[in-house]
């Protein structure tokens, strides 16, 4: 028995959808991630680029990580007509091509350092306490 022959529709072969181009309205998948952040990253520079841009699968990822790998990561989603534009945008921040080297010369200046900690000094009596236990685990 055929399961497809009981569906109300006839389900598209692969070799038929490779054929068919998508249409300017329909979203096509640029790139795919595994994290969350990485994938709200990818679509603020495409959307600071103009490209409209949707993030497929992103709350299930976020709801449920163990699903990451069997949903094939995060899908990076735009309109056909901003594809080229998109890729090549994705390109240019794999290659760091937008990547800030130093800060503006008007920023404020970074915190300085934290000078590290000068070891915990034990009062008289945290010492007493300290021998007594030390002396109770020897004897018992």
């Amino acid at each position: 028995m055929n399961p497809a022959a009981s569906l109300p529709f006839s389900p598209a072969s692969p070799a038929h959808a490779d054929e068919e181009s998508p249409g300017p309205g329909e979203l096509v998948t640029v790139g795919r991630v595994f994290d969350p952040l990485e994938a709200e990253t990818l679509r603020g520079c495409l959307e600071s680029e103009g490209i409209p841009t949707t993030l497929g699968d992103a709350r299930t990822v976020q709801t449920d990580t163990l699903l990451t790998v069997a949903l094939g990561g995060i899908r990076v989603m735009v309109p056909a007509s901003f594809a080229h534009a998109a890729r090549q945008t994705l390109e240019a921040i794999e290659r760091g091509a937008l990547a800030i080297d130093e800060l503006p010369p008007d920023s404020p200046p970074a915190l300085p350092e934290p000078e590290p900690a000068a070891p915990p000094r034990l009062s008289r009596a945290a010492w007493v306490v300290l021998a007594v236990v030390i002396l109770a685990v020897a004897i018992f």
